[in-house]
């Protein structure tokens, strides 16, 4: 059984997710800080795309100190640079057959091989290893491949009051061509709440 699956992103009123550099430093509050730390302690796995994690070299211990949820790279091309704040945690690192031996030295994270390095093969595996919840935190073409195949069960949004206007930039999803059967995907919003000059929002997909 899949975990149930929520994602966290943040963007500007343009929609944009990050600067043209790649990263998102600056752009956050506090208070969006001990929002996401709150949407992490709600699940035991945590997704990342390796160029987010590349570009930002994210911090994956909570604020108070806790260990939060086990981190979670998928990897189908190359693996992610070393020396990064991931492999502090002990984190599971999906790979197919072809990179199977150049993963042999990372001795800092579990290593999962698949013949199918896909979301649904991946959720599968974290289920059948007894996660229940997960998160996944992009970057943009990572969250467009779950989106694609309808794997994404809770939407966390947070809007942030700044204006980028670079059409090149992404938002919370970059895919080559719009979801199938998008007007059919039901998504309710449950919650809307303004804090200072930001916004958190959370949807829930509505499946028959």
């Amino acid at each position: 059984m899949q975990p149930h699956l929520s994602v966290n992103m943040a963007m500007t009123l343009d929609g944009k997710v990050m600067l043209p550099d790649g990263t998102w430093h600056g752009l956050t509050s506090p208070t969006d800080r001990l929002r996401m730390d709150e949407y992490r302690r709600l699940a035991q796995a945590l997704i990342v795309g390796r160029n987010s994690v590349e570009k930002d070299n994210p911090v994956f211990r909570l604020k108070d100190g806790g260990p939060g949820p086990r981190p979670v790279m998928i990897c189908r091309s190359r693996l992610p640079a070393p020396g990064l704040r991931f492999f502090d945690h002990n984190p599971l690192l999906f790979i197919p057959p072809t990179l199977q031996d150049r993963a042999a030295h990372l001795s800092s994270c579990e290593i999962v091989v698949l013949p199918d390095v896909s979301p649904e093969s991946v959720l599968l595996e974290l289920g059948a290893r007894g996660y229940e919840r997960a998160l996944l935190e992009g970057g943009p073409s990572l969250n467009y491949d779950f989106f694609q195949q309808d794997l994404v069960d809770c939407l966390y949004i947070t809007v942030v009051p700044f204006i980028l206007g670079d059409s090149t930039l992404p938002g919370i999803l970059n895919g080559n061509k719009c979801l199938s059967d998008f007007q059919k995907r039901g998504w309710k919003l449950h919650r809307c709440e303004k804090i200072e000059n930001e916004i958190f929002t959370e949807y829930h997909r509505v499946r028959d």
